[in-house]
């Protein structure tokens, strides 16, 4: 998937019908071949594209071409012909009588594309940075909302991109690749699809590309001389995933995959391959999460479509076949931790004024939006797996693929698919969970034990606010080591329920397994990165002690999205003021009271710091510890503590894609350490004292 714009584009065209089509709706635009060629110095794309209909065709067609682009000429059957233009849309007269060759619409035009592209940039939920369309020396991204090409509004039956650019800078689209060379001083590559998708992206640069086949499907690297070393890497990932899925979902739809750097950071999943950054593509873990999720996407989102009517169920679906699955292969309690991440992720960043319901999401456009429909949907997607198990679950994921492949599916395509495979209408169980903001908050109330004949006789209630969601919520009694689960259906404000165990109980927990999406309250949440993104009232204290330049500060707050946070010196601060903020500390305070209680495992030191019993002296290291304030229930203080300036400017940057964890170590901007300390407490666990 791309981003929002190309999706409400892509979506408002499928509504729109070419003229040049029989009554009875028949696609009646057979081909389409694209021809351009790209002068990264002068920023140029000199295009020609050749619409070929079927015979007799008349009326008027419609196209759309950026409108900055100069049209040289219209051209039908041959003959010059004029148009009208009106913004994107171009609209060409098919006059003539009919004739029983096929019709033939060329388009010669030229355009420039120049938009800046970041040079060091600060991460934000634009994937695009604002770039849609950037040919320059280092890299060229032409995107689907750019207007590169003339696009009609009805999709052709095969369409076929050439593309020459520069000696050495290779090109890279949608469809399998035909022929590639290089001779006179350009490189010359041609591409066809044989079920043209909605929109086509273009990308190039001086890549080194290696290929290998599998299972019939072309995989291909196309990577920067300095990343080259990671195509074995990227191949081998892609292999597994794509032989993964297609177990679970059904044959891969398109007729290749590759990976694709990106000379700014995106994270695109486009139909056949995926475009990452250069800075993105060298972390370790992104062959692990982000790889399987775009991988996810050409079977959810590029191969079946989403009808946005109702929302993108796109990201949550995607999120949970990569991101989720992954970690429940590994084991349980990796797909419970997983789980969790996502409700804490949701409490810590969505806050009331930026709630919203599952199905109005469309996007993600800040990290409030992307806990909904990423987090949220991969939660929906999970009760209702847990509700009607993994068989009539992944069967009716595999009815779906097989019977909306390239056809545009909703919400209700899969609560009826789900419905069926099942036996049972979930439409009552889903609707809630799409229409309304936010979700239940539960808590356990009145927990008590006494001993009786049978055993131990555990009674209590789950205590809900807000509004009812039908639900039925495990409780689990944990008693001589062995966890004793009762369902329980929660009804109105409080559910009672009495679970008799054989020996004397240790503890009571609410849903231990973190298996329905419900809103944490503060004392369940770890202190993480992800608290002090989603601060609404965050302050950065600067210390004598302070190893980053007020510039590389400034830049961290921003990538967390607290570019706005004031910035004070921690002799200025009012320690009344602060009570009540959310605290950033550069370096230790002197001041008694600012300074968290850390973790056991985390000592500041005297030119460094230690963790673990590791010390950490060298220039390049730096510590960011995220720890909960007693004294202000509900806030965090993040310390940062960095040896040398430069090793603050190393990492700034990469501390917000950590953004689950609550202590990191950087060496060199590599890190080194990750750990999410856990909650201090909650209303969701009930332990007893012997």
């Amino acid at each position: 998937m791309k981003t929002l714009i190309f999706s409400l584009v892509a979506f408002v065209s499928s509504l729109v019908l070419l003229f040049a089509c029989s009554a009875r709706g028949e696609v009646r635009l057979l081909r389409q071949e694209i021809a351009v060629r790209l002068e990264p110095e002068r920023h140029l794309l000199s295009g020609e594209s050749t619409l070929e209909l079927a015979p007799g065709v008349s009326g008027q067609l419609l196209l759309s071409l950026n409108p900055g682009a100069a049209v040289e000429e219209i051209a039908v059957d041959g003959r010059g012909t004029p148009f009208r233009r009106s913004g994107e849309t171009l609209a060409v007269a098919l006059t003539g009588e009919g004739s029983t060759a096929p019709r033939r619409v060329t388009v010669r035009y030229r355009c420039t594309f120049n938009d800046p592209a970041p040079e060091r940039p600060v991460v934000t939920e634009d994937p695009s940075y604002g770039v849609s369309g950037a040919i320059t020396p280092k890299g060229i991204y032409l995107g689907s909302d750019a207007g590169w090409y003339p696009a009609p509004e009805i999709l052709p039956k095969t369409r076929r991109v050439t593309v020459t650019a520069p000696a050495g800078m290779e090109a890279i689209t949608a469809g399998r690749r035909l022929a590639r060379s290089t001779e006179g001083g350009t490189t010359t590559s041609t591409w066809e699809e044989a079920r043209p998708v909605e929109g086509i992206s273009l990308s190039a640069g001086p890549y080194v590309i290696v290929e290998r086949n599998v299972d019939g499907i072309s995989l291909y690297t196309y990577l920067y001389p300095e990343n080259a070393a990671l195509a074995e890497r990227y191949l081998a990932a892609s292999a597994d995933y794509l032989r993964f899925y297609a177990g679970i979902f059904g044959p891969y739809p398109f007729e290749k995959f590759a990976v694709v750097e990106n000379f700014f950071p995106t994270g695109y999943g486009f139909p056949s391959y995926t475009l990452i950054g250069g800075t993105v593509i060298r972390l370790p873990f992104i062959v692990h999460t982000s790889l399987p999720h775009e991988i996810a996407h050409c079977w959810w989102g590029n191969g079946v479509l989403v009808d946005y009517r109702q929302g993108n169920w796109s990201e949550g679906l995607a999120t949970y076949v990569a991101d989720h699955l992954l970690e429940e292969r590994k084991s349980a309690r990796e797909g419970r931790d997983y789980r969790f991440r996502i409700l804490a992720d949701y409490a810590a960043l969505v806050g009331a004024g930026d709630d919203f319901p599952l199905g109005r999401f469309l996007g993600r456009v800040d990290p409030a939006s992307r806990s909904i429909g990423y987090g949220k949907g991969a939660m929906l997607f999970h009760m209702i797996r847990k509700r009607i198990g993994d068989e009539a679950f992944f069967g009716a994921l595999r009815e779906i693929y097989r019977e909306k492949r390239f056809v545009a599916a909703s919400w209700d395509d899969f609560v009826g698919a789900f419905s069926r495979a099942s036996g049972e209408d979930l439409g009552s169980f889903v609707a809630p969970w799409l229409h309304r903001p936010g979700g239940p908050r539960l808590v356990l109330a009145g927990v008590t034990n006494r001993r009786d004949r049978a055993g131990w006789l555990v009674t209590g209630a789950v205590r809900s606010a807000g509004e009812d969601y039908p639900l039925g919520v495990t409780v689990r009694v944990e008693a001589g080591g062995t966890g004793y689960d009762r369902t329980v259906e929660v009804s109105g404000k409080e559910t009672p329920f009495a679970i008799v165990v054989p020996a004397a109980p240790e503890r009571v927990v609410l849903d231990p397994d973190v298996d329905i999406f419900r809103i944490l309250l503060p004392a369940e949440l770890p202190p993480t990165v992800n608290r002090v993104k989603g601060s609404p009232g965050l302050t950065a204290v600067v210390t004598k002690g302070c190893g980053a330049s007020d510039g590389t500060l400034r830049l961290l707050l921003r990538s967390l999205g607290q570019g706005d946070a004031p910035v004070i010196r921690e002799e200025a601060a009012d320690a009344a003021r602060l009570a009540e903020r959310d605290l950033l500390l550069c370096g230790v305070p002197e001041r008694p009271g600012l300074l968290p209680l850390l973790p056991l495992e985390v000592t500041a030191e005297t030119g460094g710091f230690s963790v673990h019993d590791t010390a950490y002296r060298e220039t390049g290291d730096l510590l960011l510890a995220v720890a909960n304030r007693p004294e202000a229930p509900g806030r965090v203080a993040a310390l940062l503590l960095a040896n040398s300036p430069a090793g603050a400017e190393a990492a700034a940057l990469k501390i917000t894609h950590y953004g689950r964890y609550g202590l990191l170590v950087f060496s060199g901007g590599e890190n080194r350490v990750k750990e999410t300390p856990l909650a201090i407490g909650g209303e969701s666990v009930v332990t007893f004292t012997k």
